[in-house]
């Protein structure tokens, strides 16, 4: 009955310090208004990157519906492959001699030059070099300078093999093998290509979240000197961790509330279809997202306690937080450049378990309990630990005090 008795007596004490916080970070509406304009934010910059994104893809369609002009010098040289070009769309503009002198100053984006010799070369069976003049800085060309070069090359291999063919030739034997892309991705993981970022922004939400406030309730107490005061209060050093460490629990679970529903609004509202993509995320699926954030946050805000606790100002601690940052860029960052990267035991390390399974539920994966199960254990031993490593320091002198 005794430790019945003493757990109930814990957990009273634990909702009274948590009810204190609670109200002391409703009071602070300036920070509580910040904190709730954070996943505004990054669903904002999800948005916008994907509309930009449809926006820069309509524009290269309706760029690629006009006619590519062509500024050629020496067109009569070779009249088959100016025929070539014209039949797929490219409009040739014959030019003097000046070409190489007008694509440098800009009046001409880029020009090919036919050698004089070309004809009697061609005629020989000779090979012929064509110069394709253009500036690489000009970003705006390189569409279309890709195109003419492609259907230069298509014009090559074509007199090519009627080449080998009137010498009794098999065109196979110049070309033995020919590729053929198929792509097998679903519309799903081509939708998740636009959507790299998002796994990302999730996760920092669950690591900023509650920065400051939970800088305030342990760095900004002893800075305030009202740290001693707690302390000879009849709440133990285990109600007092945990009850300030529950208000920031459940102050990350907020904010990642309001980003997951800002996100069923954003799926319904972003024309994916017009990139030619399908992004069918479903509000269930969003829900385990939902979960696998919320198993985050007990190791984002365990952490954020313990690199507080060691701060003397605030001012300090909100510096140590921004380094605390670059903790879960890391494996973002490694899985963000080697996408094809994957092991098993990626689920059992922290943070990078949890981006996988986040962006399993975006691309519609397969998906069992277990693979929830790992992250909350992961999140939740590493959490106890840190928290019992908190509450041990809470009552050295050094920490108190700071000496």
């Amino acid at each position: 009955m005794r430790n019945s008795f003493n757990l109930t007596e814990l957990l009273n004490k634990i909702a009274i310090v948590f009810r204190k916080e609670w109200r002391d970070s409703l009071r602070d509406s300036k920070s509580l208004r910040m904190t709730l304009l954070m996943p505004v934010y990054f669903v904002g910059v999800f948005v916008a990157s994907s509309l930009f994104i449809i926006h820069m893809s309509n524009q290269s369609k309706a760029t690629n519906n006009e006619p590519i002009k062509l500024a050629v010098v020496g067109a009569e040289q070779l009249p088959s492959l100016i025929d070539w070009l014209q039949e797929r769309g490219v409009q040739v503009d014959a030019v003097g001699d000046d070409a190489y002198q007008k694509v440098e100053t800009g009046e001409l984006g880029y020009a090919l030059v036919i050698p004089k010799d070309a004809r009697e070369k061609f005629a020989t069976g000779e090979s012929i070099e064509l110069a394709l003049v253009f500036d690489a800085t000009n970003n705006k060309l390189q569409g279309g300078i890709h195109f003419v070069r492609q259907q230069i090359w298509s014009w090559n291999g074509r007199m090519g093999s009627l080449r080998l063919l009137s010498r009794g030739i098999s065109p196979g034997i110049a070309n033995p093998v020919y590729i053929r892309d198929l792509n097998i991705a679903s519309d799903e993981k081509m939708g998740f290509f636009v959507m790299g970022s998002l796994p990302m922004l999730l996760i920092l939400t669950a690591f900023m979240a509650s920065v400051g406030f939970s800088a305030d309730m342990t760095a900004g107490e002893r800075e305030r000197r009202s740290l001693e005061s707690l302390l000879i209060t009849p709440a133990s050093s285990t109600a007092l961790v945990l009850g300030k460490w529950c208000n920031s629990f459940s102050l990350t679970l907020m904010v990642s509330l309001v980003e997951v529903i800002l996100l069923v609004a954003a799926f319904a509202y972003v024309p994916f279809k017009e990139l030619g993509l399908r992004v069918d995320v479903s509000p269930l699926e969003l829900a385990g997202v939902f979960v696998v954030l919320a198993s985050l946050a007990l190791l984002a805000t365990s952490l954020q306690f313990l690199i507080s606790l060691f701060a003397r100002s605030f001012k300090d601690a909100q510096t140590y937080m921004g380094l605390m940052i670059f903790i879960p860029m890391v494996p973002l960052f490694y899985t963000l450049f080697n996408p094809s990267a994957y092991a098993d035991w990626f689920r059992w390390v922290p943070v990078l378990g949890h981006q996988v399974l986040i962006k399993d539920l975006l691309l519609g994966g397969t998906i069992t309990a277990t693979h929830f199960a790992q992250v909350w254990l992961v999140s939740g031993v590493l959490a106890c630990a840190l928290l019992a490593y908190t509450i041990q320091q809470l009552r050295k002198p050094k920490i108190v005090y700071g000496v």
